[in-house]
């Protein structure tokens, strides 16, 4: 194996060498060593968007170049009501035992090697050395931890210490999660590299459904209810501008999480708002075929998935100024300040009075812009780093 011959050199924040230690100026050359091991216990948890992600990387890798295991379960991922519980009592023994020595996962077996943990929280469980990889998608429970509760911050925050304690290697899925790593953590770990996500080009074939009952123009957002997608900011900017007494409406679309009580009471209560839930993606293609614009001002994202998601179908985005949002579509969007509703309203009513050619103009960037972020790219960039080809 020879994949890891090519990795980038540790870099100091102006771009000079990280001071740090010795010998590590140059990359390093992979030992010799067992088929590198996917530790996958996130997707026990959960079924967002890093699930995917997750699921991917391992078809691709999985069994010819690599092994997987998920938790204690070994290599086979447990669906259905056992999957739950798998969850609840892998969470369980985390927040119980974070970074003890006490029972560590398969140390002994896979001693030599190389593990590629799929999310950093799951480092707390098992053996970490320098020669891991840990896959960041955000350092949202450390840089914004009023956004989650105290015991995911917590685990989050001993994971990460852990990480920093032992320095292997980090791959991020934008500049931003990489940056704001760094700005908390430094840079002395064996190599530090972005890999940008891509988009799910599954999610837009097939044949397009209208949503029932809405006509006219209108704008759309994409995203878990949850209290970091600032919904409540955008809501506020659409009834501030008067949008509905134009005849324009704004649908809201995606799964309850973490603070939905309160969008959902805001949503109800401002006339032209539109609020159907989690759609099927006959109806998620059509909506993105005919918004407007895309609204998302987004406290914390870590690769900006919607607003690429959005540009594959040529819709304009709204979206959080200096963010991976704005990273993801290669700043082909209107870039608002996250908290400024009256400085998001104004987007909006930009996006509204533009010409068709400039519709058509956008929509032809963004469409190659989300034509850069495939699939075959992203896992190119993994076989380089974990295969050397």
């Amino acid at each position: 194996m020879n994949g890891l011959l090519d990795i980038e050199k540790r870099q100091g924040p102006q771009g000079g060498p990280a001071g740090a230690r010795p010998g590590r100026s140059e990359p390093l050359a992979a030992p010799v060593v067992e088929r590198p091991l996917f530790e996958n216990s996130l997707s026990i948890l959960n079924r967002t968007g890093a699930w995917h992600i997750a699921r991917d990387l391992c078809q691709e890798f999985v069994p010819e170049h690599a092994q997987v295991r998920y938790w204690r379960l070994g290599a086979k991922a447990p669906e259905g009501l056992a999957r739950k519980i798998a969850a609840r009592l892998m969470m369980m023994e985390i927040s119980w035992l974070r970074d003890s020595r006490r029972c560590l996962i398969g140390s002994k077996a896979i001693k030599d090697s190389t593990r590629i943990f799929l999310d950093p929280l799951f480092v707390l469980r098992s053996e970490l050395t320098e020669k891991d990889i840990v896959l960041c998608h955000d350092v949202g429970p450390l840089s914004h931890s009023d956004l989650y509760d105290a015991v995911t911050v917590e685990n989050y925050r001993v994971a990460y210490e852990k990480i920093r304690r032992h320095g292997p290697a980090v791959v991020f899925v934008s500049d931003w999660s990489k940056n704001s790593f760094i700005s908390i953590h430094g840079s002395n770990f064996r190599f530090l590299t972005t890999i940008p996500l891509y988009v799910r080009g599954g999610l837009f074939e097939g044949p397009l459904e209208a949503l029932p009952g809405l006509d006219g123009a209108f704008f759309l957002t994409v995203g878990a209810f949850e209290t970091r997608k600032n919904q409540i900011a955008a809501l506020e900017a659409y009834r501030d501008g008067g949008f509905y007494q134009q005849g324009i409406r704004y649908v809201l679309c995606g799964s309850r999480g973490e603070g939905r009580d309160r969008i959902i009471e805001l949503a109800k209560s401002v006339p032209g708002v539109v609020l159907p839930g989690y759609v099927p993606d006959s109806q998620l293609r059509w909506l993105y075929a005919h918004a407007e614009a895309f609204v998302l001002p987004s406290l914390l994202e870590g690769f900006g998935m919607p607003a690429l998601e959005a540009a594959y179908m040529g819709l304009l985005p709204i979206v959080s100024e200096q963010s991976a949002l704005v990273e993801a579509v290669e700043g082909v969007c209107l870039e608002v300040p996250p908290k400024d509703t009256a400085a998001i309203g104004r987007a909006m009513r930009q996006a509204l009075s533009r010409t068709s050619a400039e519709k058509a103009e956008t929509s032809h960037r963004l469409r190659e812009v989300a034509a850069r972020a495939s699939k075959e790219r992203f896992l190119q960039r993994w076989r380089e780093l974990l295969i050397g080809r």
